[in-house]
């Protein structure tokens, strides 16, 4: 007979002691173990913290935020490595608690997750309202834009752009890539 363990909450998951849930996200009910972030995942989130910060700051939409967990739904507590809330989002939040619903963007970089674990992670943002989910991979230096009504693979010398979330924000590809 197989072990059985008991799904959390988030509610529950935030009352586990630190130790018991740092680098892991609920998914699912279950908790789950993140991996560790080396130093091309980490370059690369920084480079879209500062191109995301630099934008957020000229245009004041919004707030860019790194590694935080939303709940998105009882059993859903997920972590994009990079999230941007507009304004309107941001004036909705509970600020005692976890951020509520799913971020305007998520930007993960690939590094540890298996592509069906990233897949699911994707589809699960913009399912429960993420406008757009940016994904890195560092080691082929491209990236995709999922949105609700497709996805857009891109490459070095083409333009990461998303007009109807971020009016005129445009960055070169290679530009997330800068150190790596």
């Amino acid at each position: 007979m197989g072990v059985t363990t008991a799904l959390l909450t988030v509610e529950q998951y935030a009352q586990l002691p630190e130790e018991e849930t740092m680098r892991t996200e609920l998914v699912e009910g279950e908790i789950v173990r993140m991996g560790d972030a080396k130093f091309l995942h980490e370059r690369v989130k920084a480079n879209a913290i500062r191109l995301l910060v630099q934008y957020v700051l000229q245009n004041k939409i919004g707030e860019v935020f790194s590694e935080s967990m939303y709940k998105l739904d009882r059993r859903e507590g997920r972590i994009p490595d990079v999230s941007l809330l507009l304004q309107e989002t941001l004036a909705r939040q509970d600020r005692a608690g976890f951020l509520e619903g799913a971020p305007d963007l998520a930007f993960e970089v690939v590094s540890s997750e298996s592509a069906a674990f990233m897949e699911r992670k994707v589809n699960l943002f913009l399912a429960k309202g993420c406008c757009a989910v940016w994904v890195a991979y560092p080691i082929e230096r491209t990236f995709w834009i999922h949105r609700a009504a497709g996805s857009i693979h891109l490459r070095e010398g083409q333009f990461v752009e998303e007009p109807d979330l971020l009016p005129g924000f445009r960055a070169a590809v290679e530009r997330f890539f800068d150190g790596i």
